[in-house]
């Protein structure tokens, strides 16, 4: 392929954007110029346990060609895209050289400050753990979204799912992740991934047993986004030193939701257009919505 058209970003052929973003940059070190650049290790590290550049982008690739699988119609025909939980950039990256708008937001000001100075064809935006979000009505035809409603408790979960419904267009879709039978089989069954949930086991257990009477199951984390056990002080000492990213009471964990409850629950906003179990790396599933407009 002549190097010009590698400028197309992800407008080349899927499979090429794929390589050149997985594979390319690596092999030949002159392919760089087209690619998004990469967040600092800190970041990587903070949004997916990852700590070099090729298994973050490989982590990027994995995910828009998994979307690219599940949507209605090619990512690229969307003239209004968000990108709900962004992070630094894992997915958003991607969507260089994209024809139309590209938006992101994270409750992360690190994440978005570097997503703002680095990524120059995303608009992005910090917002809080709770809704409102700073976009309007029937905004977006496209929301993606990827480990953000995996840590959701249900109040949380049904806040921003109505803001979700709010903000998409009566004709869009949505793309939303979630843990389903797929990833909870896996925890139970490989330990490596029952000690990256690094979840108490009698919790593990109680959710275990919600999920299989077709519940919303959640287990809190005590982690750097979790403040609603914090003492007030703490939370001081933290803003101070820098750490603190959540400053009101929050609850983060790990979720598991069936797809039965899925199509009820979620229903309520939106019609379920397709279900693709294990779309990402073979745990996560991706969840194909419209809104009931």
């Amino acid at each position: 392929m002549r190097s010009m058209e590698w400028g197309l970003g992800c407008r080349l052929p899927i499979d090429d954007w794929v390589w050149l973003n997985r594979e390319g940059v690596f092999q030949v070190p002159s392919l760089r110029q087209f690619v998004a650049p990469f967040p600092p290790v800190e970041l990587m590290h903070n949004v997916s346990g990852l700590q070099n550049e090729k298994d973050f982008a490989s982590h990027g690739a994995d995910f828009y060609l998994a979307l690219t699988e599940a949507s209605p119609i090619p990512l690229t025909e969307y003239q209004s895209i968000l990108d709900f939980g962004c992070g630094c950039g894992r997915l958003a990256r991607m969507f260089k050289g994209h024809p139309a708008r590209i938006s992101a937001c994270d409750i992360d000001g690190r994440h978005v400050q570097w997503v703002d100075q680095n990524l120059h064809y995303v608009e992005v935006r910090q917002t809080s753990v709770r809704p409102p979000l700073p976009h309007g009505d029937n905004e977006f035809d496209a929301i993606v979204s990827i480990s953000v409603f995996t840590h959701l408790n249900e109040k949380s979960q049904d806040e921003f799912l109505a803001e979700l419904y709010r903000i998409s267009a009566r004709k869009g879709h949505l793309l939303l992740t979630v843990h389903g039978t797929r990833a909870l089989e896996r925890a139970l069954n490989e330990s490596q991934v029952r000690s990256m949930i690094a979840v108490d086991e009698k919790l593990f257990q109680n959710a275990c047993h919600a999920f299989s009477e077709g519940k919303h199951a959640f287990i809190l984390q005590q982690g750097h986004l979790t403040s609603s056990r914090q003492s007030r002080l703490r939370r001081i000492l933290s803003r101070v030193s820098g750490q603190c990213v959540i400053n009101e009471p929050f609850e983060y964990g790990v979720t598991f939701i069936p797809e039965s409850y899925i199509r009820q629950h979620w229903g309520k906003w939106f019609e379920i257009v397709d279900y693709r179990a294990g779309a990402i790396h073979s745990f996560q599933d991706i969840v194909v919505l419209k809104p009931r407009k």
